[in-house]
């Protein structure tokens, strides 16, 4: 009788039963639970909702604050305060606007389960409410900003027009005409009248009109101009219009000459129109 060796046998169960023994020591990872998976999903999407909607009442108030006094506020901040307020109202649209998606989402997601939890529901219908209270307290406040930018727009064409009145009158303050040209031309545009034989006895060879048209005549930045030139020798210059003769100097050679204009305040004080004759 032929006795087998058991011992390879032996061997491969004792591995086997270690092995057994070794997978029965290795904890096994938990199955997920898909209730709770469900569960948490929800609870994610309602607290992104409650987020989103915790922004939008910061952003409601950063329009109000903006909005409040910014007809005493100056046209540079005004610009820059429109931005912010257009910029906030952006952000409370797209921010409306994806939590409705996801209030949407979460209702279909809650229905379709077959871990549906009726409290989920309950909360879906109060969160649709607050919504679209939301809405409605956003299409108010849109509502005042409008009214705000019509003020605004009001506000910013009166400052216009008050800016450029301003300076208008600061121009004029400063606008001074002169007008040269032969006596002969003169009297041609309107500027001279011919006196009569009488007058001339009392040495007068022409005076200024009662009325002419200031838009023949060049206009000066009294500030700015300082001196005129003129291509007739000194001796055939001659002003018409009174000003101060301390305020001025008339200097030249035999074919040029030029009207140094000492004090432009007192020179200007007594006419704003100058006008020279070239004889």
């Amino acid at each position: 009788m032929v006795v087998r060796d058991r011992r390879p046998v032996m061997a491969g169960m004792l591995f086997f039963a270690f092995l057994l023994v070794l997978s029965a020591c290795t904890p096994e990872k938990p199955k997920p639970d898909p209730r709770q998976e469900h569960m948490e999903s929800m609870m994610a999407i309602l607290t992104q909702v409650q987020k989103n909607l915790g922004r939008i009442q910061q952003k409601e108030a950063v329009v109000e604050r903006l909005s409040t006094g910014i007809e005493s506020r100056n046209k540079e901040n005004v610009v820059q305060i429109g931005k912010d307020i257009s910029s906030s109202i952006r952000f409370i649209d797209s921010t409306l606007a994806a939590s409705k998606s996801l209030i949407q989402m979460l209702e279909e997601e809650n229905k379709s389960s077959s871990y549906r939890v009726a409290s989920l529901d309950r909360l879906v219908s109060e969160l649709k409410t607050t919504l679209s209270t939301k809405y409605s307290e956003v299409n108010a406040l849109k509502g005042q900003v409008q009214k705000l930018n019509k003020e605004v727009s009001t506000l910013m064409a009166t400052v216009d027009v008050l800016d450029e009145f301003i300076q208008d009158q600061g121009s004029q303050l400063y606008t001074a005409y002169y007008i040269s040209g032969t006596f002969n031309e003169l009297v041609d545009k309107g500027i001279l009248v011919r006196v009569n034989p009488l007058e001339k006895l009392f040495g007068n060879e022409y005076r200024l009109a009662s009325d002419f048209n200031i838009n023949q005549f060049k206009k000066v930045d009294i500030t700015e101009t300082k001196d005129l030139f003129f291509e007739k020798p000194l001796k055939n210059l001659k002003i018409i219009t009174p000003h101060t003769s301390s305020s001025y100097e008339l200097v030249g050679g035999k074919t040029s000459s030029m009207l140094l204009i000492r004090d432009e305040n007192a020179f200007w004080q007594k006419s704003r129109c100058l006008v020279i004759v070239l004889e």
